[in-house]
């Protein structure tokens, strides 16, 4: 295989210092068993915990490569070195995910639901109270018990700090109290009639879920929860209950070592993970990061464009896999699908029929060919197409199929048509003016969609719009606060029924231009009468599809008639996984579980099976 060059290991040379922990002497490690699978109330399956060598319970220790999981995401500036707490600082996707754990986690790609601390749930007649069954023996890492009262100290505290905390003013809009029946039994009692609490509330999908903190060590906490650090390797804090804690943090490199005391195996749950650390380096970049992969060098990292797959698979296809195999798109479909975002507060953006226009520009197959090499897939809708919410556009009224079939349709003329309507007319140079001032919208594109981003600024142009694209180093940054006018981006929200998208797009998410935008509602619009239907839908059980459908049709036909974004294509996690070390991973036939970053990772840590 191809090595990586002298140039590119110095220009990662502080993130590949970390290499010099895997040196160590060997160990034996028991053969691996199958994870139980533990669906919705099931009860989990009775299996023994692997037994852990008396040699081998010394911790942390050295591990040796062949044990060692090493993860490549995010930024070397990560501002969480020395810091533990969630609350302080969200550092999940730097591998932190291993430590947590939630009541249920929930994978969208097999429509699973993994009880987890909790065994089951309930609700009243009316949905306005829900109720939680924990499961038995959970524990935090020091040993103290997890049981009901932690569950109610932490809801509590961020209904009172509302809305200081992530989450927090979520919790004090849907839950009214929260009390321990029990040690093992949490009732929440809502702000009003809410079947999704269990889902929304209480269960780790994506990078979606209320973290859960230990009581006897944050109700000691005075004043700020976000002041509070939470670091102490001495203490061995942090403390959370996952089967893996921090044994070393910096901001280029972080170590999270397997706790061979782990109440999950301990209780029959799940097996202990055959990974015994966790090393997460920064992302060099896309061009370095796919050597080090072929190079076995890293086992997994952030999710990369199609070319970059097709160079791995040229030099590494022995030891590389896919969600897709060698077969295109290469990866799962996630629940971020990519729109064009317009920040609906400015002109001439505030204009719907501008939007329209936008919409009629572009040639959403070609965008798929050219941008994405023919391994993308376009939409027409504001959240994944994930087959519980698909169903709702497929049976929607006919005004509303041929409004979301008009996305896909490039028509020069109506560009026109719907561009004077807005009171612009084409210039001598065949561009949209108004008031003999040319329209010059800048399409702001980060790298994440350079490959998508010149195919749609080039179709605009054609289309008279004069556009340019842009990527200033504040991009993210004026992407939330509004200041970026028109970009591409994606939001997660549904996954199972529309709802916790469409509720995006409702009063209490628009936001002034200046001001950052809360639960990722990048348009800022809202109409009083879409809002009517949605606030219907929070209200209705998604089992009721009947009645679901109704309020989506009357929803989804004043979406698009404002069209506040127009989405482009589906966004597919392409993630280059290397078996050198680790087999086991996810995949279109066994596709348990989404990438490292998100909230479930522990379900893979416990599926991941050692090569060597």
């Amino acid at each position: 295989m191809k090595k990586i060059t002298r140039r590119q290991f110095l220009q990662v040379s502080a993130l590949a210092g970390a290499s010099a922990v895997l040196a160590a002497c060997g160990k034996t490690t028991p053969e691996p068993t199958t994870a139980p699978t533990v669906e919705k109330t099931e009860e989990p399956k009775a299996v023994q915990p692997t037994a852990v060598p008396v040699a081998e319970q010394k911790w942390p220790r050295e591990v040796t490569r062949e044990r060692t999981l090493i993860y490549s995401f995010g930024g070397v500036e990560d501002a969480a070195a020395g810091i533990g707490n969630f609350y302080a600082n969200n550092w999940h996707q730097r591998a932190g995910s291993a430590m947590l754990e939630f009541p249920f986690y929930y994978c969208a790609l097999n429509d699973k639901t993994y009880p987890w601390l909790a065994e089951s749930y309930e609700y009243n007649a009316d949905f306005t109270e829900c109720t939680l069954y924990l499961r038995k023996g959970a524990k935090w890492a020091d040993g103290e018990d997890l049981n009901a009262s932690d569950l109610v100290f932490t809801y509590s505290s961020l209904k009172a700090k509302a809305p200081d905390l992530e989450n927090s003013s979520f919790v004090a809009q849907y839950m009214d109290s929260v009390e321990a029946v029990d040690d093992y039994t949490v009732k929440f009692k809502l702000t009003e009639p809410n079947p999704r609490w269990h889902f929304t509330g209480c269960t780790g999908r994506f990078d979606r879920g209320i973290i859960i903190v230990p009581e006897h060590i944050f109700s000691t906490v005075e004043g700020d929860w976000r002041e509070f650090l939470f670091f102490d390797l001495d203490k061995k804090w942090p403390v959370y209950s996952g089967p893996y804690s921090v044994t070393r943090m910096e901001s280029q490199v972080k170590h999270l070592d397997l706790r061979y005391e782990w109440w999950a195996a301990e209780v029959g749950l799940a097996d202990m993970p055959r990974v015994e650390r966790i090393v997460q380096w920064g992302w060099p970049g896309e061009e370095v990061g796919t050597q080090m992969l072929i190079n076995s060098e890293v086992d997994v990292t952030l999710d990369l464009r199609p070319a970059s797959i097709e160079a791995i698979f040229a030099q590494g296809a022995d030891h590389i896999v896919t969600h897709t195999g060698k077969e295109k798109p290469y990866g799962y479909m996630d629940w971020w699908p990519t729109s064009l975002f317009f920040n609906t507060l400015e002109e001439p953006y505030n204009n719907k029929d501008v939007r329209w226009a936008f919409a009629y520009a572009i040639d959403h197959q070609q965008v798929m060919d050219v941008g994405y090499g023919g391994a993308g897939v376009k939409t027409n809708l504001p959240f994944p197409g994930y087959p519980g919410l698909t169903k709702y556009r497929d049976n929607s009224t006919p005004e509303v199929k041929a409004m979301a079939e008009a996305i896909y349709t490039r028509d020069v003329a109506k560009v026109e048509e719907r561009m004077k309507a807005a009171g612009f007319e084409k210039n001598a140079d065949g561009f949209f003016a108004k008031d003999g001032v040319v329209f010059q919208p800048e399409i702001l594109t980060v790298d994440l969609y350079a490959d998508i981003g010149p195919v749609v600024v080039e179709q605009l142009r054609q289309a008279g719009f004069d556009a340019t694209m842009i990527n200033p180093p504040d991009a993210w940054t004026i992407m939330g606060d509004g200041n970026a006018k028109a970009f591409f981006r994606g939001h997660g929200g549904s996954v199972k029924d529309p709802w916790i998208t469409l509720d995006m797009y409702t009063k209490k998410n628009s936001v002034p231009t200046g001001t950052n935008v809360v639960n990722e509602s990048w348009t800022r619009w809202w109409d009083p009468d879409y809002e009517v239907a949605v606030n219907e839908m929070a209200r209705t059980s998604p089992d009721n599809y009947e009645k679901m459908q109704e309020l989506f049709d009357k929803a989804m036909q004043i979406w698009y008639t404002h069209l506040p974004e127009v989405p482009i294509s589906e966004w597919f996690h392409r993630l280059a996984m290397s078996t050198t070390y680790w087999t086991g991973w996810p995949n279109k036939d066994d596709a348990y579980n989404t990438a490292p970053w998100h909230y479930p990772f522990v379900i893979t840590l416990t599926r991941l099976n050692p090569t060597k």
